[in-house]
């Protein structure tokens, strides 16, 4: 839980009330390798901190599994989508490595940020921060070769290759997997 406040306090001041009521109320999980904790057509009522581990967003596309992103520790995940508008997620989130979660629901932050007005801009902070990564990333579909997304992949997590499946990430980058192997041999 000691990761979890020092991500919180890195983007703000945490008071030691706003800060014992997190702790009180905050769900830890347990979650092996190769779980599904949120399925399509269900609405995500967590945020999600993940402690230990690396977790994966996908869906089914022809039958065939397409990944959205990769998420190592110490990053927050949900299903944004469904998270923030209360809608069904078109997505799959699971485990890729046995993984520690901490979480609140949706409700526990709409009343945390009422009570502590520093958590709200925390809550605007970590957003901007996920919208910008998905945003260059997602640009990056369009204007980079296949050898420039991964760059910009592992620049960005570059323990990647180490602790997520090879097909996940040539996934999640557009190109087969043979693709990513040739790169990977440069």
């Amino acid at each position: 839980m000691k990761s979890f406040i020092a991500y919180i306090k890195s983007y703000i001041t945490l008071s030691e009330e706003a800060e014992k009521e997190i702790l009180e109320q905050v769900l830890v999980e347990e979650i092996p390798k190769g779980e599904q904790f949120l399925e399509e057509g269900k609405t995500c009522e967590r945020l999600y901190f993940i402690a230990k581990g690396t977790v994966r967003t996908f869906h089914y596309q022809d039958g065939k599994d397409i990944t959205y992103w990769i998420y190592p520790e110490n990053m927050m995940i949900t299903s944004w989508h469904s998270y923030i508008l209360r809608k069904p997620a078109s997505e799959y989130i699971e485990t890729t490595e046995d993984s520690i979660l901490l979480s609140l629901t949706y409700n526990q932050w709409q009343e945390l940020y009422l009570k502590h007005p520093k958590l709200e801009r925390f809550g605007r902070l970590v957003l901007e921060e996920q919208m910008s990564l998905l945003d260059d990333f997602f640009k990056g579909y369009y204007f980079l070769t296949a050898k420039e997304k991964y760059e910009l992949l592992v620049n960005a997590f570059p323990t990647i290759t180490q602790r997520a499946n090879l097909g996940h990430i040539a996934s999640m980058l557009g190109i087969s997997q043979a693709t990513l192997s040739r790169i990977r041999g440069k």
